[in-house]
């Protein structure tokens, strides 16, 4: 049996926390056969003890989590820190050391990298997996981690890894790239979910157009409300939704809404969790994607091309390579004009808009589900012990 120790120095569900904990768990899933030959563990930073909310989110996805005192994993570096949650690591995993250490965060990288290489007669292979959607800039204690603490690297964006490779000087064999992974089964728009746009108060025959991000002052809300004003004059009985919070939400949104008389066309769903979440991506028409947040794999883009909504995506980050311009959506320069002018375009465009949505789903399901995700990771991990570094 492969036994593979998943680390994260974080302890909330933020950026891809999730992400991280669902390859855990995906890497077991994906195994078919009756005896499994795939074990994965998931270790998280301890945090506060009253904000458990990923800890609880394993427990619940049945993923296994070591109870292990001491090992901290905080999310920012201190060497002190570090050196001993490496040292306790290291006389934990002597009893029974894993084939992997695959990290997910830059802190967890250099305490498993360090323990990694303490641990002998197996010395377990390092894997990172960068959810960035730039390379980091090679400092000298990244450097230091992805050259000397990496058997091998996982990037979800094909830039990002020709990136690496030219500034840390990685050899071809050493990257891999794979696309982001989505759970296809919980985002499908042909299983039964909430009517949203009847909670709503949108018509069945309406064009609805949506975003899904936190009301902040960075996440270019100035622009969206000014291509959502043009929109309206255009299409009237076109409805916007913004789904989410933020403690800016009155100054960034809410009010400007309001002081531009858009109340009747943008509907704030407030924060939608559970199916009332996935309900209200097929509730849209079309996605709009502007700022990558925390988690520069936009998780909240991909969630819509999974059931099958065309998203409309700034050209920032890592969005070019999630949306396909033209096949399953658009990339575009984001300023108010250009993303008024698409929308008018997507929504009176029903025909084009129905193939870029069916070729959104298809992608999704074929080649950024878990279970294809996985089964690389499976194949990687499979040549790291056949041919270790």
């Amino acid at each position: 049996m492969i036994k593979a120790l998943h680390l994260f120095a974080n302890h909330k569900i933020t950026g891809p926390a999730e992400l991280a904990l669902e390859t855990a768990r995906w890497l077991a899933l994906a195994d078919n056969e009756v005896s499994p030959s795939f074990y994965s563990s998931f270790v998280k930073s301890q945090g506060h003890k009253k904000d458990r909310w990923l800890q609880i989110l394993a427990k619940e996805r049945n993923v296994p989590e070591p109870s292990w005192t001491g090992v901290n994993l905080p999310k920012h570096f201190s060497p002190i820190s570090a050196y001993l949650d490496a040292r306790r690591l290291v006389s934990r995993l002597k009893k029974d050391p894993p084939h992997i250490i695959h990290t997910h965060s830059a802190n967890d990288h250099l305490i498993g990298g360090f323990a990694a290489r303490r641990l002998k007669n197996p010395s377990p292979a390092i894997v990172r997996t960068l959810y960035d959607g730039q390379a980091p800039l090679p400092a000298n204690r990244k450097r230091y981690a992805y050259t000397s603490l990496t058997d091998h690297l996982i990037c979800l964006s094909k830039t990002v890894a020709e990136a690496m490779a030219a500034d840390y000087d990685l050899p071809a064999d050493k990257v891999s790239v794979l696309p982001p992974p989505i759970d296809t089964e919980r985002f499908d728009p042909a299983r039964p979910l909430p009517n949203i746009r009847e909670k709503l108060g949108i018509s069945e025959d309406a064009l609805v157009y949506g975003i899904v991000a936190r009301m902040q002052t960075h996440r270019r809300f100035e622009v969206l409300i000014d291509a959502m004003e043009m929109v309206s004059k255009e299409l009237p009985e076109a409805r916007a939704v913004i789904v989410g919070r933020g403690t800016n939400q009155e100054i960034v949104a809410r009010q400007p809404v309001a002081e531009r008389g858009l109340s009747e066309h943008v509907i704030f769903s407030g924060y939608l969790s559970g199916d009332d979440y996935v309900g209200v991506l097929k509730a849209m028409d079309l996605k709009l994607f502007l700022v990558p947040g925390s988690d520069g794999t936009c998780r909240a883009a991909r969630e819509a091309l999974a059931m099958g909504v065309p998203v409309l995506a700034a050209r920032r980050g890592m969005l070019p390579e999630i949306v396909q311009d033209g096949v399953t959506g658009r990339v575009i320069e984001d300023k108010a004009e250009n993303l008024a002018k698409s929308i008018i375009e997507l929504l009176k465009d029903t025909k084009s808009r129905e193939i870029l949505a069916a070729n959104a789903r298809r992608d999704s399901v074929e080649r950024c589900s878990f279970l294809a995700y996985a089964k690389s990771l499976q194949r990687i991990y499979k040549g790291l012990i056949q041919s270790p570094s």
